[in-house]
């Protein structure tokens, strides 16, 4: 009987570890799918805060990355029997992080604009095939507007792409001394940082800041009110 019970644990071990996991995993699409419902919306409102210096690289690169993971080649890896059992809802999805792209991107402002360009130099999850791919799975669910919509977009933002790297290449040639020691792009607003006495841009750092409230360089403490123009 004692051997009986020493085979059945692991198989009950492995048993309890699947349903946690299970749980896990219904939990994170509840919040996940949540949360981009509210950024859809927000988005739709106000769209300037997230389009602001410090945090557009983040937003644009995070919504690449979601989307190419929910309509490209990776998709595959999501597949389960049931996905209502664990609350994933894919079209779902891609239709509100479409919405929030055309909601941040579609503008003629020069937010709208920065978006693009943060959208397009994303050189992990960014590539020209990925808003034909989400426009599939939109005409799937029949969100043809939003499909056109999308299009519009993916159109602004390879001629945003372009525009950058013509850019990129006439400053080719800049001094050193006019570079971004962590992008290595022109600055637009130098700042100085006062323990490390190195000159970055003022959006380089706070974007540091949002996450590490030091100086990059030697470590020591650092707020954005400290730095020097």
């Amino acid at each position: 009987m004692s051997r009986l019970r020493e085979l059945q644990q692991p198989g009950q071990a492995a048993e309890a570890n699947l349903q946690h996991l299970g749980m896990l995993a219904h939990f994170h699409n509840v919040m996940g799918t949540e949360t981009i419902r509210t950024l859809a919306r927000l988005t739709a409102e106000v769209s300037s805060i997230f389009c602001h210096p410090t945090m557009v690289d983040r937003i644009a690169t995070m919504l690449n990355y979601f989307l190419l993971h929910l309509v490209g080649p990776q998709k595959k890896n999501l597949k389960v029997k049931d996905f209502s059992e664990y609350e994933f809802k894919p079209q779902e999805l891609v239709q509100n992080i479409c919405k929030i792209y055309t909601n941040l991107g579609s503008e003629d402002s020069e937010t709208a604009q920065a978006f693009c360009i943060a959208v397009s130099r994303d050189g992990r999850s960014y590539s020209p095939d990925l808003f034909p791919q989400a426009q599939k799975v939109l005409m799937k669910i029949r969100q043809g507007s939003l499909s056109v919509s999308v299009g519009e977009l993916a159109k602004k933002i390879q001629k945003a792409a372009s525009q950058q790297k013509q850019e990129d290449e006439a400053t080719g040639d800049a001094p050193e001394e006019f570079l971004d020691p962590i992008m290595s792009t022109i600055m637009a607003d130098p700042v100085v940082l006062p323990s490390s006495g190195i000159t970055i841009d003022r959006s380089t750092i706070a974007r540091h800041l949002l996450s590490d409230q030091t100086d990059p360089f030697n470590r020591s403490p650092l707020t954005m009110e400290m730095v020097k123009p």
